[in-house]
Order: C-alpha cells, then structure tokens, then sequence
C-alpha cells in the first residue's frame, strides 16, 4: 500500500495505532521463549523469490537480520517514505513507547515520523484527516481484552465518517475454542466491518488446524479501502511464501470483497 501511495508526487500520511517497540532483538529473553522467528522470518531472508513485495520486504530486514534484530511495522515504514511523507505512531505502554523513540530517533530527527504516548485507537480518530487527505492506517492491537474487537470497529467507523478514504489494514488473530471467550471474536469483527459499506479486501493465513488444543491457528487482515492491484500482489507473495514456509502452512483465503 506504501508503494501504491509513492505512486503518485503527492505526500501522504501514515498511522500506526500500536506500534511497540520497532525493533526486536532475536537474541532477547522474550524472543528466545517462543522462537517465532525460526519459523518466521528465518524462513524467508534468504528465499529466493520472484514476488516485487517479498524481494523489497527481504532488502528492508537484511541489514537489521545483520545485527540479528528484526524490525517492526513502525521501522519498516519509515525507511519506506518519502521526505515529504510523515509517519504518525502511537503506543501506550512506557516501556514500549520509550524503546521506540530510540529506534525512530533518526526519523523523527528528521520530522519523518512522530511518536505518541496514547492509546493508538483515541489516537488516530484524534488525528484523521491527515493534512494531505491520503494516507492508509494499521490498527495492530494485542486483543488481550475481548473488549479490544469491538473498539477496532467503532475506531474504524469514526475514522471512516471523517476520512472516506482512508486505507486501513486490520491485523487479527484466528482462535480455537481453546481462546475460549474469544472464540469467534476476530469473524464478527470482520463482519462488522464489512456493514460499514466501503471495500474490503480479506486475507487469511492458516498455519494449522482448528482444533480445541491449537490456540492461534492462523491470522489475517481485513483492508479497507485497498490499493488497485493490491490483490494480485498478495496472491504472487503468499502463493511463494507457502512454498518454502513450514508445510504447516497450507491455505490461503480471500473473501469479502465489496
């Protein structure tokens, strides 16, 4: 969607409502726990792929994966825009939020970017219309708390009455009955959004099977609004990454498009 935005000379805006801490150390307490990266991002730095996404998401970790560090939404986004371009990023949690002003230091030097201390969702409903009227938004929560679905939905909403076309990417998890409470939480969510009346595009990534015992089974992104083209490009990059990703990674779904 950067790219899509780059296309034109005009600059453009970009939200990220829980940016973290934009770099992650592979080699820390937190990342050692669960190892995600050995089936992650090991997979795929070194793969070679025919995809324009992949390749250009490859070269933007390569020098981070150097100093075996792998670099969040935030950081990836800022070596992405223009000097034009402004990136607005918002955490809440102090630690976090400090870690981060560290990591974009040279970008918000800059003016690039700028990083707020608030609730990511207050934040961008506070903050749309963005000057330039283009931009797109990433809402990226935990969903810690079942409540968080539902706040996605009215945020998205508001942000949508006061910026009709804002592109929004909506990250969520696929839960087992195991999530209990959740269960379920993530498709009624993609539900609501699509009664919003706008475009959506969704994609959705299984890595297992939907058992009682499997949790988080997979993931996806509900996209409001997407850039023209933006389908076929996912289709090239997800269609390669199932190739050489753990065989546990086998389906690919695409619905709700408006």
């Amino acid at each position: 969607m950067i790219s899509y935005l780059k296309n034109k000379d005009k600059p453009f805006t970009l939200f990220d409502t829980h940016a973290g801490a934009g770099l992650y150390p592979l080699d820390s307490e937190q990342a050692q726990m669960n190892s995600e990266f050995k089936t992650g991002i090991s997979t795929v730095i070194h793969a070679t792929f025919a995809s324009d996404l992949l390749t250009q998401y490859q070269s933007l970790c390569a020098s981070y994966w150097d100093d075996y560090s792998y670099p969040g939404s935030p950081l990836l986004a800022a070596n992405l825009l223009r000097l034009k371009d402004k990136l607005q990023v918002m955490e809440l949690h102090p630690n976090e939020v400090t870690n981060l002003k560290n990591t974009l230091k040279q970008f918000t030097d800059s003016k690039k970017a700028h990083v707020h201390h608030r609730d990511g969702l207050e934040g961008l409903v506070a903050m749309v219309p963005p000057p330039s009227k283009r931009g797109a938004v990433l809402i990226d929560p935990p969903y810690e708390r079942k409540e968080e679905y539902q706040a996605v939905v009215k945020s998205v909403s508001t942000t949508l009455r006061k910026w009709r076309n804002a592109q929004i990417i909506i990250w969520y998890p696929l839960l087992s009955d195991r999530a209990k409470g959740k269960t379920g939480l993530s498709e009624r969510l993609v539900d609501d959004i699509v009664k919003l009346k706008c475009e959506t595009l969704t994609v959705e990534l299984i890595v297992d099977q939907k058992s009682s015992d499997t949790g988080m089974y997979g993931s996806g992104v509900c996209i409001v609004n997407p850039s023209w083209g933006i389908d076929k490009s996912l289709s090239e990059a997800l269609d390669e990454f199932c190739q050489i990703a753990t065989p546990a990674v086998n389906r690919i779904q695409w619905y709700n498009r408006q």
